[in-house]
């Protein structure tokens, strides 16, 4: 009993010798553990996790395949020897745990992104290309960003030969996206193929507005739309030149702003969005919605100003023959009027 508590003390001042960078002393108290055949899973496993953080990669795999040959649980060990295998560049390893992982959480992205960039850096290409439209049909906009990270991460490496390859597949995905583009050309403009970097530019004007059109929808509620979509659209702003897309920019501006927090931020940017446009009734629909939210917290006012806009909007879908969206309108006027909320 007494060597219990002593060994339950000894191995929970491990994570204060690891704070401290006192790692000599760490590594002893877990070696003796170990030894003492303490908790084998637990200690194990922070003493492969403390290998892993000295760069001591083969003892903290060995302690990470114990963990597995010989223990119960054993998903975690299976994560850190997935992440320490990827790190050696034994990519087929790395898919190998990370493949048994998945049998029990089959949607875990971080896991299946260890398995895309595997596939890819063993230049199996084709099964790499099938593999993200995969996740990009369940993660869409998360699936981007996370190509996008790595490709700067890659670059900032000065590897452009693997940043090339994940930016093609991108192509499998999302045809034409001018944010991959973009990075296609700023990586030729590195290698010094300037009429490569020229081409690639030219073919972003040409495909910018029919790419950012079929992927811009508007929406009535906030809740419909994903953050990361919202921000992933709003970084295409920079490619409108033209300025061809204000009214739809600045609606996104809105339903960054609302989601995060932002209501007068958002009210702003749905009036500007008015302003820009005064034939399109999208923007005096959220505007609206945004008013009636306000009018609960500070100005009551609001409610009539929101019943005006709803008016507009209902006019306006009037005249588009829009006859379902008109009926919406009528709808929250009465709501308004009647002095039921919109959320009811």
């Amino acid at each position: 009993m007494l060597d219990n508590i002593k060994h339950l003390l000894l191995f929970k001042s491990v994570d204060k010798d690891v704070a401290d960078n006192n790692f000599e002393s760490a590594l002893e108290k877990l070696n003796y553990l170990i030894k003492e055949e303490f908790k084998p899973s637990e200690t194990f496993l922070k003493r492969g996790q403390l290998c892993h953080k000295l760069l001591m990669l083969e003892d903290a795999y060995s302690d990470f395949t114990y963990i597995i040959t010989h223990c119960v649980k054993k998903d975690i060990a299976y994560k850190e020897r997935m992440a320490l295998n990827f790190e050696m560049g034994c990519f087929g390893e790395a898919i190998s745990d990370a493949s048994k992982l998945l049998a029990n959480t089959p949607c875990d992205f971080e896991i299946q992104k260890i398995i895309f960039l595997s596939l890819v850096f063993l230049n199996r290409m084709e099964e790499a290309k099938d593999y993200i439209l995969a996740i990009f049909n369940n993660n869409k906009y998360k699936t981007l960003q996370f190509l996008f990270q790595e490709v700067a991460v890659l670059l900032a490496d000065d590897e452009l030969a693997k940043g090339l390859k994940l930016l093609d597949s991108i192509d499998t995905i999302d045809q034409d996206n001018p944010i991959k583009l973009l990075k296609e050309a700023s990586i030729y403009e590195i290698a010094g193929d300037d009429d490569k970097k020229t081409e690639i530019l030219k073919r972003i004007d040409s495909v910018f507005p029919k790419y950012f059109i079929s992927h811009f929808k508007f929406t009535d509620m906030y809740q419909d739309k994903d953050i990361l979509e919202i921000c992933f659209l709003l970084e295409l702003k920079i490619f409108d030149t033209q300025n061809l897309f204000a009214y739809p920019m600045k609606i996104l501006e809105g339903y960054k702003n609302h989601i995060e927090g932002h209501i007068i931020d958002s009210k702003e940017c749905f009036e500007a969005a008015v302003n820009i446009n005064p034939n399109k009734p999208e923007a005096y629909v959220l505007l609206a919605q945004t008013l009636q939210l306000m009018s609960g917290y500070d100005n009551p006012d609001y409610l009539k100003i929101a019943e005006e806009n709803y008016k507009t909007a209902m006019e306006i879908y009037q005249k588009e023959s829009l006859n379902d969206k008109a009926e919406e309108m009528k709808r929250q006027i009465k709501h308004i009027t009647s002095g039921v909320s919109m959320y009811n």
